[in-house]
């Protein structure tokens, strides 16, 4: 094999290896970022998130408390009238999409909604990390 083969070899080898690790790398990091966002809408999301940006004191963390505890819960029943306010919109909007798409792509269609609605749960379902930690 020549040198200059091999070179354009190696060379093209590193540039797809680079690729593959930058979407990778970029998929994870948006991963964690709309976890992030997920999780302000918890109770425990919130206070801990507000936690790492204010860094309370122990005396401030006593008087705060009630405070965060009360605006989690207003958060968290906000997001659950939004969502339940948003699939009741999905629910109209499919009713008037099936006048006009045929059985097959109203099937994708519901297929498409089944997923998502299953990465919703799955993002929600125990407020835990991978592996368990809290």
């Amino acid at each position: 094999m020549n040198l200059k083969l091999k070179n354009s070899l190696i060379l093209t080898g590193t540039l797809i290896l680079g690729i593959v690790i930058g979407v990778l790398i970029s998929g994870r990091a948006i991963h964690y970022k709309m976890k992030n966002a997920r999780s302000f809408y918890t109770e425990r999301g919130f206070n801990r998130q507000i936690m790492r940006v204010i860094k309370p004191t122990d005396e401030q963390m006593k008087q705060l408390r009630p405070l965060l505890q009360k605006q989690a819960k207003k958060n968290q029943a906000l997001f659950k009238r939004c969502k339940e306010k948003h699939d009741e919109l999905f629910i109209e909007f499919r009713s008037k999409l099936e006048n006009y798409i045929t059985d097959e792509q109203l099937e994708r269609f519901d297929k498409m909604q089944k997923k998502r609605e299953l990465m919703h749960k799955k993002g929600n379902s125990s407020g835990r990390r991978r592996g368990g930690r809290p």
